[in-house]
């Protein structure tokens, strides 16, 4: 019998769920956003299982520390001009 897994938009809305790094693939999310979001976050490591996961409710909380609207400066990154 296998085990039908539920789509991670699906996994998404449960917050205390876990992801892959194919469903932040899924998300749209190119290799190096990826490897961003894994560097940034919490790794779940479980014994016997190949494939790291993070949070649901960390992933979520990332993106909107990450998000940018009219109430804050979105930070510049590079070299500081001196004048």
């Amino acid at each position: 019998m296998s085990r039908r897994v539920p789509p991670a938009a699906v996994r998404l809305a449960r917050r205390d769920g876990f992801l892959t790094r194919t469903d932040l693939a899924a998300f749209g999310l190119e290799r190096r956003a990826v490897d961003a979001v894994f560097r940034a976050l919490p790794v779940i490591a479980l014994p016997g299982y190949s494939r790291p996961l993070v949070r649901v409710v960390d992933y979520l909380d990332l993106i909107e520390s990450s998000t940018f609207r009219d109430d804050r400066v979105r930070p510049c990154k590079g070299p500081r001009r001196v004048a």
